[in-house]
Order: structure tokens, then sequence, then C-alpha cells
């Protein structure tokens, strides 16, 4: 063979291993202390979660709102006084005495009839838009209290009271009630007969009212036996009451308004005795 073909053959076989080379894939190469290498993948979609309203936890307000001139007194030391939504007197109670009171029932705006919690009953009678009459019956047709009221004014001047509670024909007593320039009670003369004829009334027993204080008083004229409406016996707070075996002597908080919010009474009799104090409560 010649040389000339030896020369061609090896050049042949030269280019066909660099051709070979040259399609091979070469693999990456990794160190036995490094993990694989692996390829960037696409994150699957994902739904955001659902709108929610987060839950209310301010705590509710238990503050009573601001007493106020027109506010309504609902509880004077044991006393309890409710009204309807229209503002008028309900019920008049006692906290420490369950059984008394009495519920009030209305024809219109006007008060015509108490249904005592003891049972028992009163009527009332009017002349224009002032209680002039109430009768109380314990049973049907049968009274054992009847009440005439005297006014000067907006101002109770006298009561006249007979009572059959102890006499089928009657006793008479007649209250008298005085007042200062300011419309606040002064004195109450009471007056009680042995029958039921004025002859035969007694010396009165008086009960004085003073010292008074020159803020609102919102206690309503809403006796143990009777509540008579658009009557008040003191435009102000007395600062004592005095029925003859000394004073009682009245001290008062008061709200930013000027609303009595407590009232301490002490006893001129016994200065050593515990003051005993009322709350006012309002709505």
């Amino acid at each position: 063979m010649k040389i000339t073909h030896l020369l061609i053959l090896a050049g042949l076989s030269l280019t066909a291993t660099l051709t070979s080379c040259e399609k091979e894939h070469i693999a990456p190469v990794t160190r036995p202390d490094q993990p694989p290498v692996s390829q960037p993948t696409t994150p699957a979609p994902t739904t955001p979660p659902p709108t929610t309203t987060p839950p209310n936890n301010t705590p509710p307000n238990n503050t009573p709102p601001p007493v106020t001139t027109s506010s309504l007194l609902t509880e004077m030391g044991t006393r309890i006084l409710k009204y309807d939504t229209q503002g008028r007197l309900i019920e008049v109670g006692y906290s420490d005495q369950m059984y008394l009171g009495y519920t009030i029932v209305y024809e219109g705006n006007k008060p015509v009839r108490l249904n005592y919690k003891t049972g028992g009953w009163v009527i009332y009678r009017y002349e224009g838009d002032k209680v002039v009459e109430a009768t109380s019956y314990y049973g049907e047709n049968l009274v054992n209290y009847h009440y005439d009221f005297e006014y000067e004014g907006d101002r109770m001047v006298k009561e006249t009271t007979m009572s059959y509670a102890r006499s089928d024909v009657g006793q008479l007593g007649i209250s008298n009630y005085k007042y200062d320039a300011n419309g606040n009670l002064t004195e109450i003369s009471v007056r009680w007969s042995t029958s039921n004829k004025p002859e035969d009334l007694t010396n009165p027993s008086v009960i004085t009212f003073g010292a008074y204080d020159s803020n609102p008083n919102p206690v309503p004229l809403a006796y143990g036996n009777y509540y008579l409406p658009n009557v008040k016996l003191s435009t102000n707070n007395p600062g004592y009451r005095d029925a003859g075996l000394g004073k009682e002597y009245y001290s008062y908080e008061y709200h930013e308004s000027g609303m009595p919010a407590k009232r301490t009474t002490t006893l001129q009799a016994f200065p050593y005795a515990q003051p005993f104090r009322e709350q006012y409560t309002y709505k």
C-alpha cells in the first residue's frame, strides 16, 4: 500500500472520532457532598382565602347617661319608682317591703285609679287637672279612707281625711300645709278628731322643714297610700325636718347638673348614731 493511501485513511479516522465527540451529551459533574441540581418548577395557582369580618371585641358601654334636670327619679333609698315609655309614673314600691306599694292606672294622661299590692284600690275624682277627691276601698263598696284635697295654685294647702279603719262613722283628720316664697314646704299641721266632727279635733302636731338648698328636688308627691300628679311639696331639697322630738339633718351630694345623688341623715337627738345614707338613681 502506498504511503499516500495510509495518510488519507488516518485523516478520515480522526474526522470520524471528532464528529462523534461533538454529538455526545456530557452530564454535569457533581460532588458527593452536594444535592443534585433540580430544575425550577412553576408553582400551582392558589385560591385566596375568603374575606371574613373580624369579631367585634369592643366591650359594651355600661356607663349610664349623665343626670340632667329632666331625668326621672327611679330610686331613693328603698323607694322604687317605675315609669312607662311616656315618662308617666306607673308603679311605686319598696325594696325592703316588697308587699307594699301600688300600680297606677291612667285614662289619657290622668291617673284615675291605684291598685294596692296588698289588695284594695283608690279611685280619683278631678276638677281640671287636679285631684280633689280620692276614695280608698278594701273590698266592693267597702271604704276605709276618704281624702279631699284643696290647692292654692300648684300647691296643696289642705288635706281632709275621713278614716273608717276603726270606726264605722269615721274619724276626721285635717292637715294644713304652709310654704315659703320659693314654694318649699315649711310646715305641716296635723289634727285628728276623736269622732267625725270638727269640734272634736285635738291640738295640732306640727312638723317643720327648713334650710333648703337651691337645687332641684326630683321627688314626686307619691306617698305610701296615694300619688298626686302635677303636685310637689318642695321645689328644692330640705336641710332638716323637725317633728318635735329633735331635728333630722340632711346633707347632700350632687351631680354636675345639681340633681341630688346622695342624702345623708343625722339625728339631733342621737348625735353618736350611725348616719343614714340614701342613694338617688335616675333614668
